[in-house]
């Protein structure tokens, strides 16, 4: 579970890594992501951080 919150907030602080990740090596650096991309990635992150710590708060996952 640690290993998830923490790969969330580095996707909040730095989204573009997962983009690189995710999709930067087929196109072996000639591509950016886009500021959407971007905000959409840390949306979501956030969400996902928020749903993370309900669930562990409430006993759901031992952590």
């Amino acid at each position: 579970m640690l290993l998830f919150v923490g790969l969330t907030i580095v996707n909040i602080i730095n989204p573009a890594i997962g983009w690189y990740l995710r999709y930067g090596w087929m196109v072996k650096g000639q591509s950016e992501p886009s500021e959407a991309y971007m905000t959409m990635s840390r949306i979501g992150s956030v969400f996902v951080l928020i749903i993370f710590l309900i669930f562990a708060f409430a006993g759901a996952w031992p952590v």
